[in-house]
């Protein structure tokens, strides 16, 4: 078993958003074939727009907010799940005005 305590260390600005990456690189007695992350977009902030090689995927946890994909917008919610193929850009905006829009990010070759 291996339980990874919450440190604030660990705590990034990422992308526009805090982010929480679940296996810190090189620090992890393993090293998955995925890279993880949780994250906060905090009320009325969009993620920073970007394009990357991987495949990835979003599970929205709390709140909700607009998907953006290319050209291509859609509002998501608590429990979604949204696929982002590789060389798309995309960012995650948060509509509310108060509360924070939080997902899980799963990303891999």
């Amino acid at each position: 078993m291996y339980i990874q305590a919450l440190k604030k260390e660990f705590i990034t600005e990422e992308y526009g958003v805090q982010m929480r990456r679940v296996y810190q690189v090189d620090t992890e007695p393993f090293h998955p074939p995925f890279g993880s992350a949780w994250a906060i977009v905090k009320p009325g902030e969009t993620s920073a727009p970007h394009v990357h090689h991987e495949h990835e995927t979003f599970y929205i946890t709390a709140g909700g907010g607009t998907m953006i994909i290319g050209n291509e917008e859609q509002k998501v919610q608590t429990g979604d799940v949204i696929y982002i193929p590789p060389h798309e850009e995309h960012a995650l905006r948060n509509d509310s005005t108060k509360d924070d829009l939080i997902f899980i990010t799963t990303w891999w070759e």
